[in-house]
């Protein structure tokens, strides 16, 4: 495959010549590789994450006050019980524990012990293996992500069914229910599947048809739905239990779904020169490894699962002007700096529930009510809204004339047309959505009412834009760079999304929460709005080629004269790529 083919193709998959997308206009609509083949099904999976957030806290309360406090369940068995989850595992009337389960200190220090082992182990292991698997599917497919995540997930609900029954009988007790973390994160659980998706979407749309921001639309609507659909089975069941024997069904049928019905995106040259690029990258390490010694051997492991976040490093920029010194190009990583940053604040969630029960008095019920709410309306904003700005404001594609290498002209040149994108409408927009979420949070600070932590969520919406946006600019500024495995960008952004969100983020707010909750209990929000104005200011210094520049570069018209930052709104004067990621003579196809 040519650099040549590549950039003549602009409106199809990235990568694919003329001859692949002849072969794909001649199938049938259910052979042909499209996004929706992934979309569709995202909201499945996203659901039998949610529908058992809630319910593993009730587990592991069951648990701890069964083991630690039998003496409640005694007292309640004179009274009538009405169902049972597992050996002495009874909960009183439709699966709810006694009220004094959830407030008994013990109870809830054992409980929060369980939780953080819980958030640490599959934080810690889903970081070490995310890139990793990420990796993999870029040399044998991305179902095969697809499969190994989430029967991950599956396998540890099944652990939380079977502990549930038999922890009586287990050395450890209550604790074998750790099993499950340790085996969802071992093959990448949730963060792995979200990187699976982001790469199909990545590797079967053009920038012009870009649908991340509908991605996490219809991830949101999941999750709005999962804690519906587990309220009506533990209603209609009496057992807690339920929940996630329906979260096993499921993700049995999603894996079917990407086995036997779901498009393979990734055509089998994309996964051969994958493995090519594997092998030689592989092959240079072990000669560096014998160079080294025995201390590389032991480092190397490790090393290599966090391989996928090369695809991140500083590139050499060069100009159009060969008399202007070359200088390295940082903006693919501080963009990427720029959503991790951003995904510290995952974490403030139960935070903003204990904040709302101590202040305004709010139960489980009303923290149930907003969540479903702020998920709800980011999943319209991002499925709806966001898609109709996006088709308005998003300036309109240049059709230009080039000519590009042909073996059956006689000059040995042919002349094609292809469209140009606006590189730089996605980074403005991810721009104008942090600030909107930043917004939000200083009213909160202002003003702490519950009107307005309601307004929060719906604010906050708007601000739901970043994430899809700011890949959109990764991905771009990777191609740009002559970079061709999307799923290697995507499982280090997984990395790096699983660092901030799954280990940093827990501990940072818990710490500070602990530490200010009686004399400023707003620091959670206050902590927030700090990491969200760091990743702005970060997002700020990222530079991406100018319209104009990216015309004047594929078309041989001399590039205008460079703006200066404030009049090029973002717009780098930095086009020509003098050290490119991938190989050829010619520009890195635009997408």
């Amino acid at each position: 495959m040519t650099r040549a083919s590549m950039e003549t193709e602009p409106l199809v998959s990235r990568g694919t010549d003329a001859t692949t997308n002849d072969r794909q206009d001649s199938l049938s609509w259910w052979k042909r590789q499209s996004p929706w083949w992934a979309l569709t099904a995202l909201p499945l999976l996203s659901s039998t994450v949610a529908i058992v957030v809630a319910p593993k806290i009730e587990v592991y309360t069951a648990l701890a006050c069964i083991a630690h406090k039998p003496e409640v369940f005694e007292e309640h068995l004179t009274g009538g019980l009405l169902s049972i989850m597992g050996p002495a595992m009874r909960y009183v009337a439709a699966g709810a524990l006694p009220q004094i389960c959830a407030t008994d200190p013990e109870v809830r220090r054992i409980v929060a012990k369980l939780s953080a082992a819980e958030v640490t182990t599959l934080g810690i292991l889903s970081c070490l293996t995310t890139g990793w698997w990420a990796s993999l599917s870029d040399r044998t497919g991305r179902r095969t992500l697809f499969f190994v995540s989430t029967f991950g997930m599956l396998c540890a609900n099944v652990v939380y069914i079977l502990v549930s029954k038999f922890w009586t009988s287990l050395p450890g007790g209550y604790w074998w229910i750790l099993l499950g973390p340790l085996i969802e994160g071992s093959f990448g659980g949730f963060p792995a599947s979200t990187v699976a998706f982001n790469s199909y979407v990545g590797d079967t749309t053009p920038e012009s048809s870009r649908t991340l921001a509908i991605n996490f639309g219809l991830l949101f609507a999941g999750y709005s739905c999962g804690p519906i659909i587990g309220d009506f089975a533990t209603r209609h069941t009496g057992r807690v239990i339920s929940v996630f024997y329906i979260a096993v069904v499921l993700q049995a049928i999603f894996i079917l779904y990407t086995r036997f019905i779901m498009v393979e995106p990734l055509s089998e040259e994309k996964q051969h020169q994958a493995r090519d690029n594997w092998k030689l990258h592989h092959e240079e390490a072990r000669q560096n490894s014998q160079n080294q010694g025995w201390f590389s051997y032991v480092l190397n492991p490790l090393f290599s699962v966090f391989r996928p976040l090369t695809a991140l490093k500083p590139t050499v920029n060069g100009h159009l002007d060969p008399l202007r010194k070359p200088k390295r190009d940082w903006s693919l990583l501080l963009a990427a700096i720029s959503f991790g940053t951003l995904f510290i604040i995952s974490g403030d969630v139960p935070f903003k529930f204990q904040y709302a029960a101590a202040t305004f008095g709010w139960t489980a019920k009303e923290n149930g009510y907003w969540l479903s709410l702020s998920s709800a309306a980011r999943g319209l904003y991002l499925t709806a809204i966001l898609p109709l700005i996006i088709k308005i404001f998003r300036p309109p594609t240049v059709e230009i004339e080039i000519q590009v290498p042909s073996d059956t002209e006689p000059s040995g040149f042919k002349t094609v047309k292809q469209k140009l994108e606006s590189p730089t409408f996605d980074l403005r927009l991810a721009r104008i959505s942090i600030l909107i979420e930043a917004t939000s949070y200083v009213a909160m600070l202002v003003f702490p009412t519950p009107l307005t932590l309601y307004i929060l969520g719906l604010m906050s919406t708007c601000g739901a834009g970043f994430p899809p946006a700011v890949q959109s600019v990764i991905l771009s500024l990777y191609i740009q760079d002559g970079g061709q495995e999307i799923g290697k960008v995507f499982g280090a952004l997984g990395v790096i999304q699983t660092l901030c969100a799954q280990i940093v983020s827990p501990m940072l707010y818990g710490f500070i929460y602990v530490a200010t909750v009686t004399v400023f209990p707003l620091s959670i929000f206050a902590t927030s709005l700090t990491a969200i104005l760091s990743s702005a200011l970060i997002l700020w210094f990222v530079r991406m080629p100018s319209h104009d520049e990216v015309i004047a570069k594929h078309s041989g018209v001399p590039s205008p004269s460079p703006l200066s930052d404030s009049e090029a709104d973002g717009d780098s004067s930095e086009a020509n790529r003098v050290a490119p990621r991938g190989a050829g003579d010619l520009g890195p196809p635009l997408l």
